[in-house]
């Protein structure tokens, strides 16, 4: 408990699900609902178990995730963690554990390799990395693809997460698996699937539907569904309502402004405080006169919500 509360720097104590990922064996399923602490639980349960010798933890953890933004914001994360253990090394020799980003565009795709030996972590994204385990990596010399192949499929623990998002990306991991249990790796390599909406039936390939009904599942408890904490979040009320602000020819005059001025005070009536407000436009425009209104609304108040714009249209540099 108190290696868990350390690296998520709270006294809130884990949920009892995290505890028994940490100290029981690695299923291969990892069903959770949204909002109850997935990643922390992967990598806080394999860093636990590194430390206190457990055989059947490999020294490498391979977070294989299916967009760009998601690797960014774990990295981050666990960066923090190790950081508060007092565990993080800035590159692959530094002592203790450090932590790599496969993906377009990163230089450090080359140092994680020289140092096989080493506990570390391995985040990328799944075009990255699954090319690697097909020795077929991308953006990388056909000579280096046996080296990458060969730690990636032994001594690896592989965590797949978000694997709605995967596409064929999962039947290919699921394929990969299937061939590791056949020619039993003397290294070790193990799969964990991560989602809060898994379905048994994803994995039904050709060649891992034999061990199908044998793959082990971690869910929460009855008990545990009941908790105060867990319920909060599973039963969460999200209302849904359209605007009495309206878009007609009269509102629409002048760029929208006399509808964009209601919409304003319908949203700032409508925020409760505690809980994120989503608003939701057609029209990029509008939807950038809309965030201009409030963010002048807002502007000075204390505990002002932070505001935050989302639409298609991106900066090049995003678009990279």
């Amino acid at each position: 408990m108190a290696f868990f509360q350390a690296a998520l720097d709270t006294k809130e104590a884990p949920y009892p699900y995290q505890t028994r990922l940490a100290t029981e064996s690695w299923p291969e399923l990892l069903d959770i609902p949204t909002g109850l602490g997935k990643t922390a639980a992967v990598v806080l349960a394999w860093l636990y178990k590194r430390r206190n010798a457990d055989p059947g933890t490999p020294r490498r953890l391979v977070y294989c995730l299916p967009m760009r933004v998601l690797v960014e914001q774990t990295h981050d994360n666990i960066v923090d963690w190790l950081k508060r253990l007092n565990c993080f090394a800035d590159t692959a020799e530094g002592k203790g554990i450090s932590v790599h980003r496969l993906m377009g565009g990163e230089a450090d795709a080359r140092s994680w390799v020289e140092y096989p030996e080493k506990d570390m972590i391995l985040i990328g994204t799944q075009d990255m990395l699954l090319s690697r385990a097909l020795m077929r990596g991308y953006g990388m010399s056909r000579y280096r693809w046996p080296i990458d192949f060969a730690l990636l499929h032994n001594d690896a623990l592989w965590v797949f997460d978000e694997i709605q998002l995967m596409g064929a990306g999962l039947p290919a991991s699921t394929q990969l698996e299937a061939f590791r249990r056949r020619t039993d790796m003397p290294g070790g390599a193990k799969s964990l699937w991560v989602s809060a909406t898994l379905n048994r039936q994803w994995f039904n390939s050709i060649d891992l539907r034999p061990h199908l009904d044998s793959l082990q599942s971690l869910t929460l408890s009855e008990q545990e569904k009941q908790g105060q904490a867990v319920s909060k979040r599973r039963e969460a009320v999200k209302p849904l309502r359209q605007a009495e602000a309206m878009l007609d020819a009269e509102t629409r005059k002048g760029g929208a402004k006399a509808y964009l001025d209601a919409l304003t005070e319908n949203i700032l009536e409508a925020h409760s405080g505690d809980a994120p407000t989503l608003v939701i436009l057609n029209n990029v425009q509008r939807c950038q006169g809309l965030y201009e209104k409030l963010a002048k609304q807002l502007k000075g108040q204390t505990n002002a919500p932070e505001l935050l714009l989302v639409h298609s249209r991106f900066r090049q540099a995003e678009r990279t």
